[in-house]
């Protein structure tokens, strides 16, 4: 018999052993390799041959070299002589490169845990970036806890951001001299799109007025140059100087270092560049914003026509108020005090004050305006989904360690019987964990990044430089670098608890380790997969109920036909034309229009789809006047003729307008049903008669047409005026065309025609009746695309994790096949077995999976539009979709045990 304690002495000589534990771990060691030449001599082999592969197999693990690699746990005396602080970053140190040393010994192991975690994680970093950008750090401006906007509402109403409205200019000035709360109350008005030239090149752009202490109020610098004065706010039309934003100065001048005092024309006026705003500041709206600002005296020079006597008339509201709270006054306080300013206003001037209130919102929260709270669930929405996502890869990473284990459990026997404590190799294996964790985090930034210059390029080309830009700053990084070491801690815990727990005798006799798997490692790992199986399920009925929510909206009736409709936005009035020209402009374009092939019928309307012009202050003849701030609010259009024919509005009753409707004639007006029903309800609207705010006589109702949809896709119906555009002339209109086939072919070809009724005027904003209910969706269909990426991605994961598992079951179970096989059990019997075992965990999970979601649904439910939260079709689909996923992931594995040769299985057993 041989002398297994004096090979095991021989190898064991050069190691780093306490003598204490000397005489132990030998008695082991040799209790292994007599074990090991016993069961090899069973199965056929010769004493030479059995005692020349034992101990080959005892050089193979190289024991020495391994206690040498883990000096913190067996360098005892090293470790006891550095004291305090010194002691722990020795530790530590030698931590990390034993586990780099580890990650590089086993690169594949490596990189797929890596771009695993790294999907979880870039998924997660790039959601919490269109977070930190919109939800919590929306605008680049000074201490904005401290700022608070200023709007208006009726006490009737309830305050809500949907019924807020701008401050008057006059109201706003009666503010800023009687509040006490704000060091500084300064207004600002909504992006207006206006014409700028330059170089005798008109383009669109999008302009603020706001009065002079505006920069001042919001704590931002100039990049260049300077900001407004004071004496520049006082005279209307006195200082025709304009502020360029950074991006404009950028994209539009292409960051001309000599812009300042250059001359650029703002609808036919002269103004003067004299500064640049600091980057990254694109107004206090958190996802559109201005190219450039001007001061509140220019209003007549850049408003349209129905606003232009706003800085004379109390009852236009076009500011938006900004105030910076005192030092100790809260948000209550300075509420308060509003209150009671609005009274005194309405005792004031009660024609344009009276029942009306003003509210403060929290500057952040007036950022969004209504869209917040929608905002802010889809935001959440996305963070769970994410959240999920990432927990999945973690719950794969898992199970790629409690398979790694199981190699590794000799090294983690020898460890331990050398001395090291289990709170010692929890440290070192956890250390592996967190380092793999930074590994796939720094990974997942750069893939957050592609995600969000991906989302950058599909926003709408003809307002893309006005939206947000999504910023991967300090937060975002600091977000990803905490995920990952928590993300390490996560899926590092479990198969670390478990590893530590290792037997020394079991791990190091090899038959033991061989027969004897732990039951409990595969029972886990099952659970974590129907958990993963569970969770896509989930996460894909979600995509899945979104989507068809989106489909549905696409299915909505706006009231007008959208297919063969075409838009060319046009303002000669903002190009300097007169009355006269600006109407002969009209007649030419349309008259060259309508001759063209391949178009149907041509009209023009002031109105663009979605962005209805809503006037207040209309009257009823015959019923009671009411004051300005209770009076009646419609979207008023102004139209030519063939509008309705264009749009494809049925009339419910009356006619349309013609010819005869002009200066000279009766004035009319055309209303919807809406209207009808709510002013003469029971009656005949024709005949009937109404006035505009600032009209100078009643118009008579000739007709009455189908609501349709005026501000938004999907709105309740609301009330609608049109008037017709020979009575009502407007300097601002949009050329709408109708055609045969397919709109988009004809584009260049009406574009040319009105280039030659006047090359000078802009024609740079063109779109497609589709293009319009897309612009309307995109948000919408950037959520649903980012949760079905998700979805997928989730998918993804848990049917590679599936796979994974079934793979190293397969590979573990080799011998237990190969004896099958060679009992009589067939390909197919095998390949059935194996998927049995696989199909059960899916099915377990999917089971869970319909429950959960079902939960997910009903929670959802308020907001999905034509789609109910158990919808079947998203359940079944979501479910076919994964099992066969999932039955892809096992046949693999399944076709594989299926060609195992028993001869060659038994011989590696």
């Amino acid at each position: 018999m041989p002398d297994w304690k004096e090979e095991v002495r021989k190898r064991l000589a050069a190691s780093s052993l306490r003598p204490e534990r000397e005489s132990e771990i030998v008695e082991e060691l040799s209790a292994d390799l007599q074990d090991r030449f016993v069961a090899l001599k069973s199965q056929g082999a010769t004493d030479r041959e059995a005692f020349q592969s034992a101990l080959a197999e005892l050089d193979a693990r190289d024991l020495g070299s391994e206690l040498r690699g883990a000096e913190p746990a067996y360098q005892a005396p090293l470790a006891e002589a550095a004291p305090g602080s010194g002691r722990w970053i020795a530790d530590l140190l030698q931590d990390l490169r034993y586990a780099a040393r580890m990650l590089r010994k086993s690169p594949g192991f490596t990189i797929v845990a890596a771009l695993t975690l790294a999907l979880g994680i870039g998924a997660n970093t790039a959601v919490f970036a269109i977070a930190n950008t919109f939800l919590l750090n929306p605008l680049p401006v000074k201490n904005i806890s401290e700022l608070v906007a200023v709007s208006t509402t009726s006490i009737k109403k309830t305050g809500r951001s949907g019924d807020l409205q701008p401050l008057s200019f006059l109201n706003l000035k009666d503010l800023q001299e009687r509040s006490g709360s704000f060091t500084r109350l300064s207004g600002h008005s909504s992006p207006l799109s206006v014409t700028m030239t330059v170089n005798r090149s008109p383009h669109r752009v999008e302009l603020e007025l706001v009065t002079a202490n505006y920069f001042e109020t919001l704590g931002i610098r100039p990049f260049m140059g300077r900001f407004f004065l004071r004496g520049e706010d006082v005279v209307p039309g006195a200082a025709p100087v304009v502020v360029l934003g950074y991006s404009a100065w950028e994209d539009r001048f292409g960051g001309d270092p000599n812009i300042l005092g250059r001359t650029i024309k703002i609808n036919d006026t002269a103004f003067t560049v004299i500064g640049v705003a600091q980057k990254g500041f694109k107004g206090v709206f958190a996802v559109f914003g201005p190219d450039m600002w001007a001061p509140s005296m220019m209003a007549a020079q850049v408003l349209p026509a129905q606003q232009q006597n706003a800085l004379g008339d109390r009852s236009i509201p076009v500011f938006t108020g900004i105030g910076r709270l005192r030092p100790g006054v809260s948000m209550s306080g300075a509420q308060a005090e509003m209150k009671m300013d609005a009274s005194a206003l309405a005792q004031e001037y009660p024609d344009a004050n009276h029942g009306q209130t003003i509210v403060l919102q929290t500057l952040k929260e007036a950022a969004f305006g209504p869209e917040r709270q929608p905002a802010v669930m889809g935001t959440a929405l996305l963070m769970v989904i994410v959240a999920v996502v990432l927990l999945i890869a973690c719950s794969n990473v898992a199970n790629l360690l409690l398979a790694r284990a199981s190699a590794r459990r000799q090294e983690l026997a020898v460890r331990m019987a050398l001395g090291a404590g289990r709170v010692r190799l929890l440290r070192q294996l956890l250390t592996e964990s967190v380092l793999l964790g930074l590994l796939a985090g720094t990974i997942g930034i750069f893939l957050a990044y592609a995600c969000c210059q991906l989302l950058m390029s599909l926003r709408p080309a003809e307002y893309a430089e006005n939206l947000f830009v999504l910023k991967m700053n300090a937060n975002v990084y600091v977000f990803a670098f905490v995920l990952s070491i928590l993300a390490g801690v996560i899926f590092g815990i479990i198969p670390a608890l478990r590893s530590s727990r290792t037997s020394v005798s079991e791990a190091l006799k090899e038959e033991t380790r061989t027969a004897g798997r732990s039951r409990s490692r595969v029972t886990l790992a099952n659970v974590l997969l129907a958990g993963q199986v569970a969770v896509s399920l989930v996460l894909l009925v979600i995509a899945t109920l979104f989507l068809r929510s989106v489909a549905h909206e696409y299915d909505i009736d706006p009231g007008f036909q959208t297919k063969h409709l075409a838009l060319f936005m046009l303002y000669p009035g903002q190009a300097g034309y007169n009355e006269v020209r600006t109407k002969q402009f009209y007649k030419d374009v349309r008259a060259r229009t309508a001759i063209l092939p391949g178009i149907s019928s041509v009209t023009w309307a002031s109105n663009l789809p979605f962005w209805g012009r809503k006037e207040t202050g209309l009257q009823i003849e015959g019923q009671e006047p009411r004051s300005k701030s209770e009076a009646i609010s419609s979207v008023v259009d102004t139209v030519d003729l063939n509008y309705f024919t264009t749009f494809g509005i049925p009339f419910r009753e009356g006619r349309d307008f013609t010819q005869q409707d002009d200066d000279s004639s009766q004035a009319v007006a055309i209303i919807n049903d809406t209207m009808a029903a709510r002013f003469w309800p029971g009656q005949e609207a024709v005949g009937k008669r109404l006035k505009l705010p600032d009209g100078k006589d009643f118009l008579t109702v000739i007709g009455v047409v189908k609501t349709a949809n005026y501000q938004s896709l999907g709105e309740p119906p609301q009330s609608c005026v049109y008037i017709p555009l020979r009575q009502n002339f407007s300097d601002s209109m949009i050329l709408y065309v109708r055609t045969a086939g397919d709109p988009s072919s004809v584009l260049t070809t009406v574009q040319g025609e009105i280039h030659a009724a006047d090359p000078d005027l802009p024609v740079d904003d063109i779109r497609t009746g589709t293009k319009v209910i897309n612009q309307a969706l995109w948000w919408a269909e950037i959520g649903v695309g980012m949760l079905g990426a998700f979805g997928m991605l989730a998918l993804a994961l848990a049917s590679v994790g599936l796979y994974g598992i079934m793979a190293y079951s397969v590979n573990q179970r080799r011998r237990e096949i190969g004896v099958r096989m060679a009992l009589g059990a067939g390909q197919n019997t095998v390949r059935l077995f194996v998927l049995r075992q696989g199909m059960f965990l899916v099915l377990v999970g999917l089971v869970v999976g319909v429950f959960l979601a079902l939960l997910a649904g009903h929670g959802l439910s308020r907001f999905l539009y034509g789609v109910s939260g158990a919808d079947p079709v998203s359940l079944v689909g979501a479910s076919v979709v994964l099992l066969f996923v999932a039955f892809l992931a096992c046949y693999l594995p399944a076709r594989s045990a299926s060609q195992v040769d028993p001869l060659v299985a038994l011989r590696e057993s």
